[in-house]
């Protein structure tokens, strides 16, 4: 179970200009935000967009490397690489907003109807303790 990596949602975008939808998996090392095509975007309409059991795959299915090469907005976020996360739930989305040892800041928002904020505001405290501002 440990190497397993759940899937919160398909309405991931990065910021409020990007208007393609990608996936955002949980793992237990990190977050992966995998974008999607527009036509899938547009198919989810006001959502959920994933059902319930989570949809689940293998951590080592996927290939981080080319995930990374194939687009800008897919990312991989590793938790021990996290010097701050801000959990915000908001009125049509909500969001994760992460500041990197790296100097890189991420914003990933979602539709409400999803179930991100839920599991993320379970899961993070373990992941990242005290630098998950509240």
């Amino acid at each position: 179970m440990a190497d397993l990596a759940q899937c919160l949602s398909k309405s991931c975008t990065t910021g409020w200009l990007d208007w393609v939808h990608g996936e955002l998996w949980l793992s237990p090392v990190g977050l992966i935000r995998r974008r999607l095509s527009w036509s899938e975007s547009k198919s989810h309409g006001l959502g959920p967009t994933v059902g319930t059991p989570l949809p689940e795959s293998a951590l080592g299915s996927f290939d981080l490397a080319t995930l990374l090469a194939e687009h800008p907005t897919n990312k991989v976020i590793y938790f021990d690489a996290v010097v701050t996360a801000r959990l915000v739930k908001g009125k049509t989305s909500d969001a994760l907003r992460l500041a990197m040892s790296d100097g890189d800041r991420h914003k990933l928002l979602w539709l409400r109807r999803d179930r991100a904020y839920e599991i993320l505001s379970n899961s993070l405290p373990a992941a990242l303790g005290d630098r998950l501002l509240r």
